[in-house]
């Protein structure tokens, strides 16, 4: 089984070997009769059993017989000689054309048999097959086997198949060929016709790879577009967050510098209306408790201080008339309609057939702003946010 793994050649349903393996439209394979089965259980809606893809379409569904529409899948010819194959190599290695059970060494690709150490021999000597193919088996994989395995004719089993008629797609022997395809217009040897096929499908295989390479980039310029447009509106904000913190911090600079501007003066009027309070608890004690003569002989100190306080009173710093913090409520309103219309994203109808991964340019009428259309025909419009407008 050397090269060969259980995935290769089991059913994923059975879990057997598989028979008659059908191609399913998920190009999942598995057996005739158990992708029958699983459509008979699931009322023929049943999808593959491994991803679950519909394996009917919607127009099949409950149309004809279920037998009848699996038999018109496709079946793998290829991994149904991969099986063949696998089961001729761990087979009992005996000699085919010996009758005593000989153990074979060796494998004859023309003839499709077995052979000892002796029958090589002669194998080899004979004119009729010195010029096959043989391999030994020890050496010879399954996967080599089923490539080299000898064609058989559609018709006669018992013979091997020679050329191949493009019009009805048979592998058939020279009788067939003289017999039932002499009015055919294309029959040809099947090793040229198989090279001939493998050619295109190496061809069509490189377009697929080619046009799955474009997608690929599609999708990777359409990711990068995206984590782009992420950054791109991250970078905004960050910017919209600087400039709301620097505006702030310079409000309460104005407001602190005023703040600052008022201390000697709210210190001068403290001193003033200490020395007021002092004095008039004083004054107001004296002319409750002092007696007459006391308050009289007093009376011209008295006088002379308050007169002194009341002419210091008029030359004390006045605390200067600050106005308060205006915003414009105007202002403010157009920057919140401003901030709600901030990062909108519009996609973009493509006006010509240009490839989806090329980028265009538009610029709108209204903003006069440029747009840059990503591949999935999106675009993202950032207004700016660098006008550093006064909010006070």
């Amino acid at each position: 089984m050397a090269g060969v793994t259980s995935g290769d050649i089991e059913c994923p349903v059975c879990h057997d070997d598989f028979t008659n393996p059908k191609l399913l439209p998920c190009n999942h394979l598995a057996c005739r009769d158990c992708v029958l089965s699983w459509l008979q259980k699931a009322g023929g809606q049943g999808g593959c059993p491994l991803c679950r893809a519909p394996i009917l379409s919607s127009t099949q569904q409950g149309q004809g017989q279920l037998a009848t529409m699996v038999d018109s899948l496709s079946t793998d010819f290829a991994t149904a000689a991969l099986v063949e194959s696998h089961k001729v190599l761990n087979g009992p290695h005996v000699c085919e054309v010996c009758q005593n059970n000989v153990t074979a060494t060796s494998y004859c690709f023309d003839c499709s048999i077995k052979l000892c150490k002796t029958c090589t021999s002669h194998h080899q000597k004979l004119p009729v097959s010195k010029d096959h193919t043989l391999e030994r088996l020890n050496k010879l994989t399954a996967k080599r086997l089923a490539a080299n395995r000898q064609a058989t004719c559609n018709n006669h089993s018992n013979r091997p198949a020679e050329l191949y008629c493009s019009a009805h797609q048979e592998l058939m022997c020279m009788l067939c060929a003289t017999t039932n395809h002499r009015s055919c217009p294309e029959v040809k040897a099947i090793t040229d016709v198989a090279r001939e096929k493998r050619t295109e499908l190496t061809q069509q295989s490189q377009r697929l790879k080619e046009k799955g390479a474009g997608l690929a980039k599609q999708m990777k310029a359409a990711k990068e577009k995206f984590k782009g447009m992420h950054k791109k509106a991250d970078d905004v904000f960050d910017d919209l967050q600087q400039c709301s913190e620097k505006r702030r911090q310079q409000v309460h600079d104005l407001i602190q510098k005023e703040e600052d501007a008022t201390v000697t003066s709210l210190a001068e009027m403290e001193k003033a209306r200490a020395a007021m309070t002092s004095n008039s608890s004083n004054i107001d004690h004296l002319v409750t408790s002092a007696p007459d003569d006391a308050l009289l002989q007093m009376l011209n100190q008295l006088k002379s201080r308050l007169d002194d306080l009341e002419s210091e009173s008029g030359t004390t710093a006045k605390v200067k008339d600050v106005g308060d913090i205006v915003f414009d409520s105007q202002l403010l309103t157009r920057l919140k309609s401003d901030l709600s219309k901030l990062g909108k994203i519009q996609k973009l109808h493509q006006q010509t057939s240009a490839s989806p991964s090329a980028t265009s340019t538009t610029t709108t009428p209204s903003s006069g702003k440029i747009q840059k259309a990503t591949p999935a025909g999106i675009s993202i419009t950032i207004s700016d946010c660098h006008n550093d407008h006064p909010i006070f």
